[in-house]
């Protein structure tokens, strides 16, 4: 019954994702666009920290790198198609992702985050100083024009940008699904509830981590090369580790280590920012508060908070 229960509510969501809210208002399709992206971005979190058990300060410089290949190829380069701009985006992720975790993975604990947040600042510094001519430092690159996908298919209208967002958040997170219900996600669980008994199990746990922060960085070049698209704009703070910082954020408070946690999170971290922004200029205090709530007092997130409610049972387990 509750297998049933959760499958009509997953087709009611998907159903009201593809039909209901193109039909809203356009700053609502805006609104929810945003989400979908931030969703991909808290989901690579989610991986690497909710499920793998590697607490990182360093997302944002695959966000944000994603992001500025995007821009570049764009806005200098004249490039329109968009399979070839984000297969380039996410080869430099993934040359990234691969020397980065060689060395972050060396260290274990609060070590490990210390060192993925210099890497992140190292990251930010040089596209901020070395490289300003391509970067244009604090200024950031404008114009980014919205990609063709060909097929007579323009993604230039808010509607059908949207569906393309859609596609790739539905694609991330099945994606996801499979890898943590595969014995692979199996072993990185074990990994992070245990990792020396893993060992004495004989996997190469080093190896499942690297893997993972691979598969996380490159997620998260992603929701980077979608945001590029989505904003116009790409400027270094989406490099910064406070950007890191509020891919963690989100994550708690949407439930780490919870399928549907990096929605729910997007969902309130992004729609709380637009509210409270409409209201007052602190904004960022409220928001730091409601994640000292979270943590203090629903400790699993929303998900988790659903789930002890047996409410949405079968859409917020882990």
């Amino acid at each position: 019954m509750r297998r049933r229960r959760g499958l009509l509510l997953f087709v009611a969501f998907l159903a009201a994702s593809i039909f209901l809210v193109p039909v809203l208002p356009g700053y609502a399709v805006t609104l929810v666009t945003s989400i979908l992206i931030t969703s991909i971005y808290v989901c690579s979190a989610n991986l690497l920290t909710g499920y793998t058990g590697l607490v990182s300060l360093g997302q944002a410089m695959f966000w944000g790198s994603a992001a500025y290949v995007v821009a570049i190829l764009t806005t200098r380069g004249g490039l329109t198609n968009f399979y070839l701009a984000a297969l380039l985006a996410m080869a430099i992720v993934l040359i990234l992702g691969a020397f980065f975790g060689a060395l972050a993975l060396k260290v274990k604990g609060l070590y490990f985050m210390i060192v993925t947040f210099a890497f992140g600042h190292v990251v930010w510094c040089i596209a901020m100083y070395p490289i300003q001519n391509i970067t244009l430092g604090y200024d950031g690159i404008k114009g980014i024009p919205r990609p063709s996908l060909g097929f007579a298919f323009s993604t230039a209208g808010p509607i059908s940008f949207y569906y393309l967002v859609l596609a790739i958040t539905a694609i991330c997170f099945t994606f996801i699904r499979f890898l943590i219900r595969s014995p692979f996600g199996h072993a990185i669980i074990g990994i992070r509830d245990n990792e020396h008994r893993m060992t004495a199990l004989g996997y190469n746990t080093f190896l499942y981590k690297y893997i993972c922060y691979i598969l996380s960085s490159i997620i998260a070049g992603m929701g980077g090369v979608l945001y590029a698209y989505f904003n116009g704009y790409v400027n270094p703070s989406e490099l910064h580790w406070i950007w890191s910082g509020d891919a963690l954020m989100a994550m708690f408070i949407g439930g780490a280590g919870t399928f549907w946690g990096p929605l729910w999170g997007a969902l309130a971290y992004v729609g709380l920012r637009y509210w409270i922004s409409s209201y007052t200029m602190y904004w960022f205090g409220i928001e730091g508060i409601i994640f000292i709530l979270v943590v203090l007092f629903f400790r699993g997130g929303i998900a988790g908070f659903l789930r002890n409610l047996g409410i949405f049972e079968s859409l917020v387990k882990k």
